[in-house]
């Protein structure tokens, strides 16, 4: 079973997202956002909920460990969460990554 994990998996297109992968595929699913109570797990047996933010370089590398894929559904500073996203992939050897952007004008 590969992992998959989705920053900013609260946001309105990282739950369609998690509703579509738990239903069509067997991935395992780490669902990572700030204020973790926020979101109730779908699949206990498939989901694992973090609580963390992009931006903590520590417990993003940790998240990361194990993962095949990361999902970024996020907004905001972009720059600077990306560059840390791709510096924590970096040092956990994670080589795979898809990354959703808002802009707003």
């Amino acid at each position: 079973m590969k992992n998959v994990l989705i920053l900013g998996a609260n946001g309105s297109l990282a739950r369609v997202t998690t509703q579509y992968l738990l239903k069509n595929t067997d991935l395992h699913l780490s669902l990572y956002l700030r204020n973790a109570r926020r979101l109730n797990n779908p699949d206990q047996s498939r989901v694992d909920i973090v609580d963390g933010d992009v931006m903590d370089y520590q417990k993003l590398v940790a998240a990361m460990e194990g993962q095949d894929v990361v999902y970024a559904n996020l907004s905001g500073n972009m720059k600077a969460a990306a560059e840390n996203i791709v510096k924590a992939m970096h040092a956990s050897g994670l080589k795979r990554k898809m990354l959703k952007t808002l802009f707003s004008g």
